[in-house]
């Protein structure tokens, strides 16, 4: 009951004390009024949000996470396993770049718009169930390949699945919560990525370094540490598949297509587990008519006509400029992150090799400081040398010499991971201050210089902290873009635009990862100079002076690649800073 006025001011000629606690009453009651909705059917939100947050929201978050880490363990489980699966798949340096970007690849093909179109035609819970229980098949499938082609085509396949059930899972967390607990549950869906990239190389260092060798039916099938490894980071998917069949469709979905009955019977069991109340006290009795004629179309063929007309503003102008502008520094952002990060793993176990191969007798005749390129190159020569045994005399077997993953390769890529989730967490609270376009350029540059320092990092404490803080601040820079986008293009295509942005995220990663061992092959210089153009690459919007001066220098440094292609293949004559900068055609004041 809500008090009327006059009752007020009866009040007020007695008790000052009764007038604040009748009005806070009389607000409670119309707030419980709007709240539950009894004046007649509600919308979705009034719905959502009358069911509460308990019991089911903190169930539905435990059942997320499996399906966050599988996200994480498709796109980066190859570069752990590359340096042990090098000698039993016989890996060329390109063979790894390939393994590297099938992930990418395959979702490259089969963008989230695609997918979203999917998860509006047959509903989230089924795209879930399905493409988490394909995927983890096609990643079990992995450890039993025995050719790098075979590894290559299930990695692909993992790929153009994987981003199915991604993007029916971010729907999905979505439409189960209310607006005031949705960006919350986003925050820990977040929370579970850092886990998942922290997780990884835990796991990895538990099983990677085992010396397990053993076949079964007569040599048919091959165990080994590796294989365990793949097979051990398919449970995700699995376990995602089990604990996402016990939910419900999205009640959202249901009104959608018109099953008013089936939402409200999800809604009062959301409602009843997060009380502990009898579901029929559920306050909302009726569902508005939210059915819509395109989105209850069973078709995709009408499904997809629908998305593309909707698509059309977004390539006229002026968002075709914006698209255009924000799509490439998205494909620069994952070109760098994604290339050096994934590399990451095998250049550590290079870097190990190398000092417990190479470096004693290296350091001993020669007395020369190794730097990172150095050891690269020594290592690289030291593999290449040993790999073949009188194959131009005998044509005797390849004896292939397994490089060796101690701790010391798994602590530097937990640190990397660490410092990503310190570098995002600082980068939420700098966005507020600093502004969106301002700690996009200043994380870019940063990671420009950090990765062009890497060239003459000399030990490998220098070698992980340059790493990391490239890796942090160029993630940081990648996903602040997808913020710009809700400030450059209306609410009716940002989905859209997102959707478009993160193929060309996807096209980026790919294209690093495959000129990363081409350019490494010719000179240890070549993939950070690649990579350190594409990070200042994203900041030239900004000013028109610097673009163009960038330009000048960016043609001029070729003649960088140039000497290195040229120089000696041992690496052993880094270019100095002063060769730098005069190569480049930049003075220092251009840039100070």
């Amino acid at each position: 009951m809500v008090l009327e006025k006059s009752e007020f001011r009866r009040k007020e000629e007695f008790n000052g004390v009764m007038i604040l606690s009748m009005r806070k009453t009389s607000i409670k009651v119309e707030y419980e009024d709007a709240k539950t909705g009894d004046s007649g059917p509600a919308d979705f939100e009034r719905a959502i949000t009358a069911t509460g947050y308990g019991k089911f929201n903190y169930l539905l978050l435990l059942a997320v996470l499996p399906g966050s880490f599988s996200s994480i363990f498709s796109s980066s489980v190859m570069s752990y396993v590359l340096p042990s699966a090098e000698c039993d798949l016989q890996l060329t340096m390109f063979d790894k770049g390939l393994l590297n970007s099938m992930t990418f690849a395959g979702g490259m093909i089969s963008t989230v718009f695609f997918w979203g179109c999917m998860a509006d035609t047959f509903g989230r819970k089924k795209l879930m169930f399905y493409g988490y229980l394909i995927t983890g098949l096609l990643s079990l499938a992995t450890c039993f390949s025995h050719t790098s082609w075979l590894l290559i085509t299930f990695k692909f396949f993992d790929g153009v699945i994987i981003a199915g059930p991604y993007a029916a899972l971010m729907s999905y967390l979505a439409e189960l919560h209310d607006e005031v607990h949705r960006s919350r549950s986003y925050m820990w869906l977040g929370v579970f990525f850092s886990l998942g990239n922290i997780s990884l190389p835990c796991i990895a260092w538990l099983i990677l370094p085992q010396n397990w060798d053993v076949t079964l039916f007569n040599q048919t099938i091959e165990i080994n540490s590796w294989r365990v490894f793949l097979a051990i980071c398919s449970l995700p998917e699995f376990l995602a598949c089990a604990a996402l069949y016990a939910f419900p469709e999205s009640p959202r979905f249901l009104i959608l297509k018109g099953r008013y009955d089936e939402a409200l019977n999800v809604f009062k069991k959301i409602y009843s587990l997060n009380t502990g109340k009898d579901p029929d006290t559920y306050p909302i009795k009726s569902l508005k008519n939210e059915y819509s004629v395109e989105s209850s179309g069973e078709r995709i063929q009408d499904k997809m006509r629908s998305c593309l007309k909707q698509m059309k503003p977004l390539f006229l102008p002026p968002n075709i400029f914006k698209l255009i502008l924000i799509s490439t520094i998205q494909l620069g952002a994952t070109l760098g992150s994604n290339s050096l990060r994934l590399w990451m793993p095998q250049l550590f176990a290079m870097i190990e090799s190398y000092k417990n191969t190479v470096m004693k007798n290296d350091n001993h005749v020669s007395g020369l400081q190794s730097s990172f390129c150095y050891m690269l190159g020594q290592e690289k020569l030291h593999l290449n040398s040993t790999r073949y045994i009188n194959e131009t005399i005998n044509n005797d077997a390849v004896a292939c010499v397994p490089m060796e993953m101690n701790s010391q390769v798994f602590i530097n890529s937990i640190v990397i991971a660490i410092t990503s989730v310190i570098g995002y967490t600082l980068g939420g609270t700098l966005i507020t201050v600093v502004g969106k376009k301002k700690l996009m350029a200043i994380c870019f540059i940063v990671a420009a210089i950090s990765c062009g320092s890497l060239y003459w990092a000399e030990d490998t404490n220098s070698i992980l902290g340059l790493s990391s803080v490239f890796v942090a601040m160029s993630s940081i820079g990648g996903a602040t873009v997808t913020n710009i986008i809700v400030d450059n293009f209306p609410t009716c295509l940002r989905t859209m635009a997102v959707s478009i942005t993160m193929m060309m995220g996807r096209i980026g990663a790919v294209i690093g990862n495959l000129l990363f061992p081409i350019l490494f092959n010719l000179s240890c210089l070549g993939p950070f100079i690649m990579i350190g153009s594409a990070c200042l690459v994203q900041i030239l919007h900004f000013n028109l002076t610097v673009r163009a001066r960038f330009l000048v220098g960016l043609l001029r440094s070729c003649a960088i690649l140039e000497l290195a292609f040229t120089s000696s293949p041992t690496y052993n004559v880094p270019v100095s800073i002063q060769q730098w900068w005069s190569l480049v055609g930049l003075e220092r004041s251009d840039v100070m």
